[in-house]
């Protein structure tokens, strides 16, 4: 079932926007930015008095967790606790500059903040403290119509540039007019045309199916009793199981079939009267599921069956009366016939429902736990899970279209670039979901050398060459900076990375904040695809302007050798794009050669892989690993 694992991410193609629309709208956003300067208003105390009750249901939790850690006393102590919940207690009576503290508290780099119960705190504390500066502050006004020119100025860059970063300052501004309770249809507006899909990918049914679909070949004995009727014989049933994705607009939907005909040759004995019979039995089950965003679903197996039987031979075996026998079993024959074949489909209607679900189920139930506890569960706790996730399918592909951006981030401002037709993988990924969900993901959280290997060896894949640690080097560690800890700009074929530590360590030794960022552009000769380093590795502390007046302290230049010879062996000069393996029961159908590998200047990567070469890939057969399935008078091999 390894599509499914695929269907956890997976897209939704539409019609190309052009590049001005989005200009345009974000052109007209920003003179409406200006045009609302003169909108501020005063939050109610109604307003006032529901923000300090969320934040005091928000701190219940973190009190519980606190109060059985063994770290917890020393928490209480670092968040000011007491004064934490004086200030929750009555937003009438509530000091802003207290507030404002608080808040640095849960927003600062120490490592621990980024657990979910601290950053919900922290953001709800954030939307207090935004509402309590509408209310008290004396200026809040002005601070009012400063981040509407600062949005203006923002939005009226990236309509002329085009490029999405240009625009990140969009989303923390448009999150404090939110918390402040300030210019909604402006938000809305703004939400709406940044807000658009950031992720795509299409698998071809091919694909999928290729984990599926294989053929039936099975001979087997056969052993019934019908109309008191001892039969023995064989049966040979062939026949195929599939996979095949139905049209679907609310969610993934996939039948996985089978197509099958056993043929039979029995010998019936009833009294002294030996039957010959051959037989046929048409065979057809269906486990219908759906994949949504919440889970994965099964249906009942639907199954049919339907025998034809053809009277070889009748014999008798009695001493006396040979004639009158076989005429009255001749005649009992005929009268039986549609019964008996009656009772066999009957019969193997029910065992093949019965077989087939047995069959499909189990798989089918640990594909769905797995689409929770690695996919949904993990993100979800992390805050990392896409705001909007919709899979469909058409009858060739299973397409699925994401968007992943939270109050203070944006999304796409326009729409991918065509996917490549004559890929059979496609993934068209803007550079704001990489990064927005790096940001959930990592945001002040500590990875540690150990850590790493750890998940490497779970992984039974080998060690990279360039994570590994020289004999002579200390073990490391680097703590993300809660904002922007990983960050990728995409434009034109040029791609630029960037990785932001708040801390790192080499054995003993601590070091404070450094930057890391390399560029690579894209080369295609040959049908090969290749990144080429644009220089150097980057690495200096963040604000630093290489070649100005200030200079690095001794501290900061061994820390920035010690990161130059690691992330030189990580980011090598040219980087070769080797054809995708693919996973479990997919393995086979790879790898798949590269198609495409584009990056435009709206900030989209678009990737396709196409169809290995038809020689080298082979489907299963059922006969590799032939569980038997007894169905009437039959016997079916399943998947």
């Amino acid at each position: 079932m390894i599509f499914l694992n695929i269907a956890c991410s997976v897209l939704l193609s539409f019609r190309p926007v052009r590049v001005t629309d989005a200009a345009e709208d974000l052109a007209g956003l920003s003179e409406m930015a200006i045009l609302k300067k003169d909108s501020f208003k005063v939050p109610v105390t109604e307003t006032l008095e529901n923000a300090a009750a969320k934040l005091r249901e928000a701190i219940k939790p973190l009190d519980r967790l606190l109060v059985q850690s063994p770290s917890g006393a020393d928490w209480k102590t670092y968040l000011n606790w007491p004064e934490l919940l004086k200030q929750a207690s009555d937003p009438t009576g509530a000091d802003l500059k207290t507030v404002q503290m608080l808040e640095g508290l849960f927003l600062a780099d120490e490592n621990g903040l980024e657990m979910p119960k601290f950053s919900h705190v922290g953001r709800v504390l954030s939307k207090y403290a935004r509402l309590l500066e509408s209310s008290k502050n004396p200026k809040s006004s002005e601070v009012f119509a400063s981040r509407l020119d600062q949005l203006s100025r923002a939005l009226s860059v990236g309509a002329t540039s085009g490029a999405s970063a240009d625009l990140e300052t969009v989303g923390p501004i448009l999150r404090d007019l939110e918390d402040s309770g300030q210019a909604e249809d402006v938000v809305a507006r703004v939400r709406k045309v940044l807000g658009q899909p950031n992720l795509f990918v299409e698998v071809d049914e091919a694909l999928l199916s290729h984990s599926v679909n294989r053929d039936v070949d099975q001979t087997a004995p056969v052993r019934e009793v019908v109309l008191g009727t001892q039969i023995s014989g064989t049966g040979h049933t062939t026949g195929r199981v599939t996979l095949n994705l139905v049209p679907s607009t609310a969610a993934a939907m996939f039948d996985i079939t089978l197509d099958a005909t056993n043929h039979s040759n029995t010998v019936g004995h009833n009294g002294p009267v030996t039957v010959r019979t051959t037989g046929t039995t048409k065979l057809d089950a269906r486990k219908r599921l759906t994949v949504n965003d919440q889970r994965v679903n099964s249906m009942p197996v639907e199954a049919t069956a339907s025998t034809d039987t053809d009277i070889t031979g009748v014999s008798v075996s009695a001493k006396f009366g040979k004639k009158i026998i076989r005429k009255i079993a001749n005649r009992k024959i005929a009268q039986s016939t549609p019964q008996a074949e009656a009772i066999a489909e009957g019969r193997a209607r029910t065992r093949l429902k019965k077989e087939f679900e047995l069959q499909t189920e189990p798989t089918i139930s640990k594909a769905a736990a797995e689409y929770q506890s690695k996919f949904r569960d993990p993100f979800l706790k992390k805050g990392a899970f896409p705001e909007s996730l919709l899979l469909t399918t058409t009858d060739q592909s299973l397409r699925v279209v994401a968007m992943k951006a939270i109050d203070n981030q944006i999304a796409a401002a326009s729409s991918p670039p065509a996917a490549d037709p004559d890929a059979i993988l496609s993934a068209r990924v803007h550079e704001t979901m990489i990064n927005n969900t790096a940001e959930k993901m990592l945001g002040g959280r500590t990875i540690t050398q150990e850590e790493v290997e750890k998940q490497i060896k779970e992984s039974n894949v080998k060690l990279p060459e360039s994570l590994a640690n020289d004999a002579d080097q200390p073990s490391w560690s680097i703590t993300f900076a809660r904002t922007k800890p990983i960050e990728i700009d995409a434009t034109d074929n040029h791609i630029r990375l960037t990785i932001r530590g708040s801390r790192y360590t080499s054995g003993e030794r601590e070091f404070d904040a450094m930057d890391i960022w390399v560029g690579y552009h894209i080369e295609s000769a040959d049908g090969k695809t290749k990144l080429v380093r644009e220089g150097d590795v980057q690495i200096y502390p963040p604000g630093f302007k290489p070649g100005g007046d200030e200079k690095l302290t001794i501290t900061q230049t061994s820390l920035r050798r010690i990161l130059q010879r690691r992330f030189g062996k990580i980011f090598k000069e040219v980087v070769d794009v080797e054809s995708l393996e693919l996973p479990g029961e997919m393995k086979s159908a790879g790898p798949l050669p590269l198609q495409q590998l584009v990056v435009s200047k709206s900030g989209w990567i678009s990737a396709g892989w196409r169809k290995r070469d038809a020689a080298v890939v082979s489907e299963k057969t059922i006969s590799e690993k032939p569980p038997v399935l007894l169905v009437g008078n039959d016997f079916v091999t399943l998947p």
